[in-house]
């Protein structure tokens, strides 16, 4: 007699169409074909390869946006200061006409000192995302560091105490700068870093001159010296792949020539740049005094550095790179305060000095119309960007999807062709048992 028991061993025998149907549900609910490892050992190896790759351009997406709005708002902060420039040069022009008495002058310069405090406002308050200030000219150095030229009398001898710290700092765009020091026999060593914590001139860390102050290691430089009172950023690492120690080099465009460390009997040191594309922070690390003498032909603007609204290459893997420049942005600021525009003293209280305000009010035009420009330029080159990333994310989500996603046709056909067989067979074994209880029954009514 065929028991209960029996009739579900019996089910138990088509394990192949039971295990089709929990795999067809199985991607059917979730949508994915491959669920476990044991679904398809490769395909998850290079889905998994390809859902890095999508994370990372939806992120590259989000960067790029980002930089755009940054470069928007400083844009238009550049324009409302033109437009600001713009009033001031009619001004200054009006100032120059001679029928204009010292009172009309006095009336013409109170609005001309009133847009100037407008156009120093617009520097120091431009904000994008409540934290990265886009102009002003408040940066570390000028705000820590006194300038070469403020700490030194051009061609003239300063006397100063050596020791770890930042002695004063080269502004970007000055042009042949010589520095000579005379410690007095003392190891006192001219040192040469950018802000970012790259020596470029001076001696190594292993030189007793760092040992004697407590620097050992870069961890010891990074903890007593690179600090934003001494006008580093606050990422600034130490790195002295390029360090020169004697001789002449040239290193992002800027040459230096350093006489080298102190010899026997030898107490000077001599240093010579060409020219600075970005600031220069300058020290003498020793524990004495020394005498520098420095000259210059130009010096930068206080707080200048040009446009350094830059980017660098994101080493996620190399198919995420669109090119150089375009994996993340890495944003700073455009200072157009009144000191980095050389307007701090310019009134229109004369015919002379309206004169010279409008030479400077040209030179400011040209410099916030080329920055304008800048951020401008940026804002097409990401874009463009932002284009190529999205086509290369649309093809990469393809071919993840065809190996990852379920094909819902063939899972549900196969779902209904499992389900066919199992209720067939479910019946044709509810039939059997019906049958072998029929035919007892009537052997048992014979006997």
């Amino acid at each position: 007699m065929l028991t209960v028991s029996s009739f579900t061993q019996s089910l138990s025998s088509t394990p192949l169409f039971s295990k089709t149907l929990s795999t067809a549900y199985e991607r059917l609910s979730s949508g994915l074909r491959i669920n476990q490892a044991a679904d398809d050992s490769a395909g998850l190896q290079i889905s998994n390869r390809l859902t890095s790759e999508s994370l990372a351009k939806n992120q590259l997406r989000r960067n790029l946006n980002d930089g755009i709005s940054y470069a928007q708002i400083a844009e238009g902060g550049l324009q409302e200061s033109a437009d600001i420039l713009q009033r001031m040069r009619q001004l200054a022009m009006q100032s120059q006409n001679g029928i204009n008495s010292d009172a009309d002058r006095r009336a013409l310069d109170k609005e001309f000192q009133q847009l100037k405090n407008a156009l120093n406002g617009i520097a120091y308050n431009t904000e994008a995302f409540n934290r990265l200030p886009l102009l002003g000219d408040n940066d570390l150095l000028s705000d820590n560091v006194s300038s070469i030229g403020d700490t030194f009398v051009k061609g003239n001898t300063v006397q100063l105490s050596s020791g770890l710290r930042s002695v004063a700092y080269i502004p970007a765009g000055s042009t042949n700068i010589s520095i000579d020091i005379d410690s007095f026999s003392a190891d006192d060593d001219l040192q040469v870093f950018t802000t970012s914590g790259r020596h470029l001139v001076g001696t190594p860390l292993s030189d007793n001159v760092w040992s004697t102050n407590n620097v050992n290691s870069t961890s010891d430089i990074k903890r007593f010296l690179f600090l934003p009172e001494e006008g580093y950023a606050p990422t600034a690492s130490y790195d002295g792949s390029s360090l020169i120690t004697s001789g002449s080099g040239t290193i992002n465009g800027t040459t230096f020539t350093f006489s080298g460390d102190q010899h026997p009997g030898i107490t000077t040191e001599t240093l010579t740049i060409d020219n600075t594309n970005e600031p220069l922070i300058i020290s003498v690390v020793g524990q004495g005094v020394f005498n520098a003498t420095v000259d210059w032909d130009t010096l930068g603007a206080p707080g200048s550095g040009g446009n350094s609204f830059q980017a660098g290459p994101v080493n996620i893997t190399a198919t995420n790179s669109l090119s150089d420049g375009t994996d993340y942005i890495n944003l700073t600021k455009t200072p157009v305060g009144l000191s980095d525009l050389d307007m701090v003293e310019s009134d229109v209280l004369t015919f002379e000095n309206a004169e010279a305000a409008l030479q400077q009010i040209d030179n400011a035009l040209a410099y916030v119309s080329e920055s304008r420009a800048f951020y401008g330029a940026k804002m097409n080159q990401m874009q463009s960007a932002l284009k190529v990333n999205d086509r290369m994310h649309e093809g990469l989500m393809a071919a993840r999807s065809q190996i990852l996603d379920t094909d819902f046709a063939a899972e549900t056909a196969k779902s209904t062709q499992a389900q066919i067989i199992e209720q067939a067979s479910i019946s044709v074994r509810a039939q059997a048992k019906s049958s072998d209880e029929q035919v007892l029954g009537l052997l048992g009514s014979i006997g």
